[in-house]
Order: structure tokens, then sequence, then C-alpha cells
């Protein structure tokens, strides 16, 4: 039989890079998809669709809509990143 939750990943790489980002840049609380995207150089929709995976699968918690703002949770803090 053919087990699914091989097939996906619990992180994609801008998750992983994003996640990491977070546990290691802890000036601040809370972030704004606009300056992660700029800090790792990557597309502000990048940061914003590899946002929503995290926060469904509760490692951040989305706090504002206008701007939309970001915070890593105890559980994104806790899990260790596998490079």
């Amino acid at each position: 039989s053919e087990d699914k939750e091989v097939a996906t990943p619990l992180f994609t790489d801008n998750g992983k890079m994003i996640l990491v980002f977070l546990q290691e840049h802890t000036e601040s609380d809370t972030w704004k998809s606009k300056d992660i995207a700029e800090l790792l150089g990557i597309s502000s929709r990048s940061v914003s669709g590899s946002m929503r995976k995290l926060v469904n699968d509760g490692f951040v918690e989305k706090l504002n809509d206008n701007p939309v703002v970001y915070a890593i949770t105890n559980k994104g803090k806790e899990i260790t990143i596998e490079e």
C-alpha cells in the first residue's frame, strides 16, 4: 500500500526558510510578508503562500488583516527544521 503521508512534505523550501528565519530573528515578535520577503530575497507572493500553509499547520499565527502581520507560535519555535 502507498503511504500518502510521505508524498506531502511538512514544509515547502520557502516554508522552511521562513520558519528558520522567524526562529532566528527574535528581535521582533511580529512580521509582515513584505519585510520577510525583502530580508530573504524572495517575492512577497511566495512568502504569503508559504505563510498560509504555516498558519494552517499552526507554526505561525496571523494577527492582523490590514496590514497582514504574522507571529511565530510556540509550536513554530519548538520544531526543529531538518535541512
